[in-house]
């Protein structure tokens, strides 16, 4: 791949559509974002159009005719094969997306018994509660759902988003990790993962609090806002976010704009095969841009792409350290 003759956006294109091949080249990959600020710019820019795409998907199939529903009943076009056609041509890759359609599973009628919702290393999943809220899920997640039109939500472990219908005569509970996140009406995402968690609010606000009172007060986060939590050292972090970037693992990516590495590192353990340790030596690097999850094996090497880290497996752990350390 030239990268001093071909347009940016599509060698961007079809740097985008190599992602989640075996044979990526991520040794040439990283050579060609360091070769001009340009580079980074436009693979970012292919990368979220990718997502719109997909979070497109929905409208497109409410508009279909109806004669067209049987089109449902396809699999959704796989992200690499959007790309394919990306590659040759924008046009093809609205044609690609059309094709997208994603059913949303049955109204969750739970009662006052604890409903289990999970899924696998490769899918998400989206479910309507019985109080009209939308939940969805991420990859490898445990969920649990009780209480009705007042429901108790409990993330065991991974990633929920919600969009709760605003209705002030009852609210919404989310548990995770020994802590209670309280809504009445907004969109916001929950983690919980590897004993950490974190909440991110994209629109309305939300209440967090430690699940037993210890006297505190609940911290209330507003659209544009995350916190992360660490509850075996007492820290938690709230940071600035940008409302459309919570929840991005429901498009397949992971967008961060100055974002510590623990940080990013915390998000993708989500989806790695092994522990990941972040070394003292790299703690301090930050990283902006767009990581693309596909089957998560490949987000450490985009990592490696862009930042100075080597990665050293020991005793079934993966070490993130900074080259030139030691």
């Amino acid at each position: 791949m030239d990268a001093t003759t071909q347009d940016p956006i599509d060698a961007a294109a079809a740097w985008h559509a190599r992602i989640d091949a075996p044979d990526m080249d991520w040794a040439r990959f990283g050579d060609w974002l360091a070769a001009d600020p340009s580079h980074r710019a436009a693979y970012d820019s292919v990368a979220l159009l990718d997502a719109e795409i997909g979070a497109a998907a929905p409208a497109i199939a409410a508009v279909l005719p109806a004669n067209d529903d049987r089109l449902a009943d396809r699999p959704p076009v796989a992200r690499s094969s959007r790309w394919r056609w990306m590659a040759g041509g924008t046009g093809g890759a609205l044609a690609a997306g059309l094709a997208l359609l994603f059913v949303m599973s049955p109204v969750a009628n739970t009662g006052d018994r604890a409903v289990l919702y999970a899924t696998n290393a490769g899918d998400t999943r989206a479910i309507t509660l019985a109080d009209g809220s939308a939940m969805r899920l991420d990859r490898g997640s445990r969920v649990s759902v009780s209480g009705g039109t007042t429901p108790l939500i409990e993330i065991a472990d991974g990633a929920a988003s919600f969009s709760v219908r605003h209705d002030p005569s009852r609210t919404v509970i989310v548990r995770a990790g020994g802590y209670d996140i309280q809504d009445i009406g907004t969109r916001f995402a929950v983690v919980n993962a590897q004993g950490r968690i974190s909440v991110a609010v994209a629109e309305g606000s939300v209440r967090v609090s430690p699940h037993v009172d210890d006297g505190s007060p609940p911290t209330t986060l507003t659209a544009g806002q995350r916190i992360d939590i660490d509850p075996a050292v007492g820290i938690a972090e709230r940071r600035t976010v940008l409302p459309a970037s919570v929840a991005d693992w429901s498009d397949g990516r992971l967008d961060y704009d100055g974002a510590p590495l623990t940080l990013v590192v915390a998000d993708i353990s989500r989806y790695a095969r092994a522990p990941l340790v972040v070394d003292p030596s790299a703690a301090e690097l930050v990283f902006s841009g767009v990581l693309t999850i596909g089957d998560g094996s490949r987000l450490l090497d985009q990592l490696r792409a862009v930042l100075p880290l080597r990665l050293r497996r020991a005793d079934g752990v993966v070490h993130i350290e900074r080259i030139g350390s030691r």
